[in-house]
C-alpha cells in the first residue's frame, strides 16, 4: 500500500512539473476558457491524455526507439510546428476580430453556445501531439517510473502511476480553466484582447522555434 502511495505521488509531481511549465497545452486552456468557460480545461486535458495513452501503448510494444529516433523527432517537430502555428495564427486572428459585443457576450453567458466538446477535445490532442517534448519527457521521465512501478508493485503499480499523473493535470488545468472562467467576468475587450494576443504570439513563437530547431537538425 505505500508502494503505492509512493508511485501515485512520485507520478503527480512529476507531471505537475511539467504541467505547470508554459506550453501549448497551457496556452490552449487559457484561451479556450475565456471563450467556452471552465469546461475547456478538462476536454483539452482529454485530448492530452488520449495522445498520452498511444504513447504508452507504443512503448509497451517496444515501439519506444520509433518515437525517439531522428526521423520521428524530424517529423513532430516540423509537421508538429506548422500546425502549432496554424493554431496561433487563428488565435491571432480571433483576437484582432475581437469587439466589444463579443466581450459581453462572453462575459455574460457564451458558455451556452461553446464548440461541439469533440472540437475542444481534437484541440488537447493536437496541440500536445504537436509537441516534441510531451514525446520527450514520456521516453525520459514518463517511462522510466512506470518501468520502476510495474517491476515493483505490478499492474496496481501501474495503475496507481497512471492515477497520480491523471490527478495532476486534471487538477492543474481545471484550475487554471475555473480561473479564467471567474476572473473574465470582471474583464475588459483590452484585457482579454490582450490575453488572447499573447497566447497567439506564444503559440507562434513556440511553432517558429520548433521548425527553426527541427531544420537545424536536417542540416
Amino acid at each position: 500500500m505505500i508502494n503505492l502511495l509512493w508511485f501515485a505521488s512520485l507520478s503527480f509531481l512529476a507531471a505537475i512539473s511539467g504541467a505547470i511549465t508554459p506550453g501549448p497545452v497551457f496556452t490552449l486552456v487559457v484561451s479556450e476558457s475565456l471563450k467556452h468557460g471552465k469546461i475547456a480545461g478538462p476536454l483539452i486535458v482529454l485530448g492530452h491524455f488520449i495522445i498520452e495513452w498511444i504513447i504508452i501503448f507504443m512503448i509497451f510494444l517496444g515501439l519506444g526507439s520509433i518515437l525517439e529516433s531522428e526521423h520521428a523527432m524530424i517529423f513532430v517537430g516540423f509537421v508538429g510546428g506548422v500546425i502549432l502555428m496554424l493554431m496561433g495564427l487563428k488565435l491571432l486572428r480571433d483576437a484582432i476580430r475581437l469587439k466589444t459585443n463579443d466581450v459581453f457576450t462572453i462575459n455574460i453567458g457564451f458558455d451556452s453556445v461553446r464548440r461541439p466538446l469533440y472540437v475542444l477535445i481534437a484541440l488537447g490532442f493536437l496541440s500536445s501531439c504537436s509537441n516534441p517534448y510531451v514525446f520527450i519527457w514520456w521516453l525520459t521521465i514518463g517511462f522510466p517510473i512506470i518501468t520502476s512501478s510495474v517491476s515493483i508493485a505490478g499492474l496496481p503499480g501501474f495503475l496507481s502511476f497512471l492515477v497520480g499523473h491523471a490527478a495532476a493535470d486534471l487538477s492543474w488545468f481545471s484550475f487554471v480553466s475555473y480561473s479564467i472562467y471567474k476572473g473574465k467576468r470582471v474583464m475588459n475587450r483590452i484585457v482579454i484582447q490582450a490575453i488572447l494576443f499573447a497566447s497567439a504570439f506564444f503559440l507562434i513563437a513556440f511553432a517558429a522555434f520548433s521548425i527553426i530547431l527541427t531544420c537545424l537538425r536536417m542540416l
